[in-house]
C-alpha cells in the first residue's frame, strides 16, 4: 500500500502541525524550570553576577542575568561564557542569543522554544526523508515519522530549553546525507560533501554527544561501502568528516578538554567505591533508561515495551531463519546508531536523564514502527496492514491524555508570594539557579551560603539507592559527591549566614518567605534565623518533595519544584 507525493506531503504537513500545535499547549501550561533551562538564557546572554553570600537582589538583578541586555548581539560575550562554564559548545547559545537579542530585556521561555520548533520541524521532515529511503515507501515513512511525532518523546525534545532539539537535527541530518551518499556508487560529488562539511561541524559545535552518533552511522556506511567496494565513496566521506571536525576544533579548540578533562568531562570524576557499588550502579543506570524510553515511547509502561522488544525480536528471527529473508541494509542505518547509542549513553551518561537519549529516539521510533510494519507483513492481509497506523494513532491519544510530560512540571504554589521579600539559603552548589523565575515575584531576594550540609541526606540517598538494587556499602556519599560536584570548577565554600542574620533590612521585616536547600542543614538554619533575628515564629509553605517520588536520584536534584523546603517567617 503506497501514497502518492502529493498526499504523502499533506499528511506529513498534518502530522507535524498536530505535533507542534500539541507541543505548545504543553509549553503555555508548563510552570517553572529545569535548573539547565534557565542557565541556557544566563549562558547565552549575559556575563552578570548576582550577590550570592548575603546580598540581596532584585527582579531587575534577576532578569539582566537571564535576559540580553547591554550584550546584544555579542557573540564574544557568548563565547567567554563557555570557556568559563567548560561543559558545552557555543553554536547553541548563539542562536539562543540571537533571539533574545531582538528583545532586550526579556525574559520569555518562548524565545528559546522557537527555536526548538524550527529544529524539530526539521527533524520531522528529515526523518520522514529518512523513512522513505530506508523502506522506499512514502506510507511508511509517515506511520515512522508519525509514531515519533505523536509521542512524549517528540513533545519532551521539543519543550525542554536546551540544545538537544539543535542536536537531534543535526544527527538526523548527518544520518539523511551518509544515506543520500551510501546511494551513490562511486559518484559523490561536491554538493554532497559540501552539506556533510556543514553538518559535521555544526552538530559538534551544537553538543558533543553528536560525534558518538556520528560515529556510529560512520562505522555502518563504512562496513557496507568496504563490502561493495565503493572506495571513491568512502575516502570522500571520510575526509569530509575529518575536515568538518577539525573546523570545529578550529573555531572551539576547547573541545578537546571538555570532553576529556572539563567539568563535564571523565577527568571530572573521582570515585572512591566499591566495584560492587560500580556494577549495581550501572544496571539501576540502564533500568532509569529503560524507564525513560517506557514512558517516551510506550505509554509509561515497561512491559510494554518488553513486550513490543521480544515481537520484534521473534518476528526478525523467524524471517531471518524461517523466511530466509534478511535486513534491507538501510535498514542497519537506524537500528545500528539508535540501539547502541541509547545503550552506550545509558552507560556513560554523566547523570540518568531522558536529555542525553533525545537524538536516538527518532531512530528507535523508526525501528519500531518499521519493524512492526514487516512482522505484519507476515500476515498478507490489507486490513490488518493498518493495524500499526491505527496502533500508533491510538497510542499517541492515550499518551497525551494519561502520560505527563518532563519539564512541564506545575505542581507548586510558590508563583504566588506569600511575602513581599524572600531569602534563599544553599550550599556552594548553586541551587538557586532553578529559583530564580520565582524569585522575580518577590521585590527582593537575599541568597546566603552555609557550609553545614544535610546531616541526614547520605543517609536518604543511601536508602534511596539500595531499595533500587544499589550496593552501597555505605559508600553511596562518594558516588553522590563526585556527580553533583560535577561542573564545580569555580564554586567556593562560604558561609554567609552571620551576614544574613545581622543584615539591618532582614532585622526590619516583619515576615519574609525562606528557602532551605536540602543540602543545606535545615536545622541550623532554622535555629540561626529564630535565635539571632526578632523572626521567632515560622510555618511551612511547601514540604520538599520525597525522594520516592522519582525513579532517578538525579531529576530530584534539578527539577524546579523540588530541593527546598519553603517556609514563612514572621515576628
Amino acid at each position: 500500500m503506497k501514497l502518492g507525493n502529493k498526499a504523502s506531503r499533506i499528511t506529513l504537513t498534518v502530522i507535524i502541525l498536530v505535533s507542534l500545535a500539541v507541543s505548545f499547549i504543553f509549553m503555555a501550561v508548563k510552570q517553572g524550570y529545569h535548573e539547565d533551562e534557565l542557565l541556557t538564557y544566563n549562558l547565552a546572554n549575559s556575563s552578570k553576577q548576582l550577590g550570592v553570600d548575603g546580598e540581596w537582589n532584585t527582579p531587575q538583578d534577576f532578569n539582566e542575568y537571564l535576559a540580553a541586555g547591554e550584550h546584544r548581539f555579542d557573540y564574544k560575550n557568548v563565547y567567554e561564557n563557555q570557556i568559563t562554564d567548560a561543559s558545552h559548545p557555543p553554536l547553541y547559545y548563539a542562536l539562543v542569543h540571537t533571539v533574545c537579542s531582538f528583545f532586550p530585556g526579556v525574559f520569555s521561555r518562548w524565545l528559546a522554544f522557537s527555536i526548538n520548533v524550527v529544529m524539530m520541524t526539521g527533524s520531522l521532515i528529515l526523518l520522514y526523508k529518512i523513512g522513505k529511503r530506508v523502506t522506499g515507501n512514502n506510507l511508511y515513512a509517515l506511520i515512522g515519522t508519525g509514531g515519533y511525532a505523536l509521542s512524549i518523546a517528540c513533545i519532551t525534545t521539543t519543550i525542554y530549553l536546551r540544545m538537544y532539539a539543535s542536536l537531534t537535527f543535526w544527527v538526523l541530518a548527518f544520518l539523511y546525507l551518509t544515506l543520500r551518499m551510501y546511494d551513490k556508487k562511486n559518484t559523490v560529488g561536491f554538493v554532497d560533501c559540501l552539506l556533510l562539511f556543514f553538518t559535521v561541524t555544526l552538530g559538534i559545535l551544537t553538543q558533543y554527544y553528536f560525534i558518538l552518533c556520528a560515529g556510529l552511522i560512520g562505522l555502518v556506511f563504512l562496513i557496507f561501502k568496504i563490502k561493495e567496494k565503493c572506495c571513491k565513496d568512502l575516502i570522500f566521506y571520510i575526509i569530509t568528516a575529518a575536515i568538518g571536525a577539525g573546523a570545529a576544533l578550529a573555531i572551539y579548540p576547547y573541545i578537546i578538554t571538555n570532553v576529556l578533562g572539563g567539568n563535564r568531562g571523565f577527568g571530572s570524576l573521582k570515585l572512591d567505591i566499591d566495584m560492587i557499588t560500580i556494577v549495581t550502579y550501572f544496571i539501576y543506570k540502564v533500568f532509569c533508561y529503560v524507564q525513560i524510553l517506557a514512558k517516551d515511547m510506550f505509554l509509561n509502561q515497561i512491559w510494554l515495551l518488553i513486550l513490543c522488544t521480544v515481537c520484534l525480536i521473534v518476528s526478525f528471527i523467524y524471517l531471518r531463519i524461517f523466511k530466509k529473508k534478511k535486513l534491507p541494509r538501510k535498514a542497519w542505518f537506524i537500528i545500528v546508531p539508535g540501539v547502541l547509542y541509547f545503550i552506550g549513553i545509558s552507560l556513560v551518561s554523566p547523570f540518568n536523564s531522558d536529555r542525553y537519549v533525545m537524538a536516538c529516539l527518532p531512530l528507535l521510533s523508526l525501528v519500531f514502527s518499521f519493524g512492526f510494519i514487516r512482522a505484519f507483513g507476515i500476515i498478507r492481509n490489507k486490513k490488518l496492514s493498518l493495524a500499526v497506523p491505527a496502533g500508533i494513532v491510538a497510542a499517541s491519544a492515550l499518551a497525551f491524555a494519561l502520560v505527563k510530560p518532563y519539564y512541564v512540571y506545575g505542581e507548586t504554589n510558590l508563583y504566588d508570594p506569600k511575602t513581599d521579600n524572600c531569602v534563599f539559603v544553599g550550599t556552594a552548589m548553586m541551587e538557586w539557579n532553578k529559583c530564580i523565575d520565582k524569585f522575580m515575584n518577590y521585590d527582593s531576594v537575599m541568597i546566603a551560603k552555609t557550609t553545614d550540609m544535610s546531616s541526614t541526606l547520605y543517609d536518604e540517598l543511601d536508602e534511596f539507592a539500595q531499595e533500587r538494587g544499589v550496593i552501597t556499602n555505605g559508600k553511596v556519599s562518594s558516588l553522590a559527591q563526585s556527580f553533583m560536584n560535577n561542573g564545580s570548577v569555580d564554586r567556593k565554600e562560604s558561609d554567609s549566614l552571620g551576614v544574613m542574620v545581622n543584615d539591618e533590612k532582614l532585622r526590619g521585616l516583619d515576615e519574609v518567605t525562606v528557602y532551605i536547600s536540602r543540602l543545606a542543614d535545615s536545622d541550623k538554619v532554622i535555629n540561626k534565623i529564630t535565635s539571632e533575628t526578632d523572626l521567632k515564629n515560622y510555618e511551612l509553605i511547601q514540604k520538599d518533595r520525597q525522594f520516592d517520588e522519582f525513579y532517578n536520584w538525579y531529576d530530584y536534584f534539578v527539577e524546579t519544584e523540588s530541593y527546598c523546603n519553603v517556609y514563612r517567617f514572621y515576628k
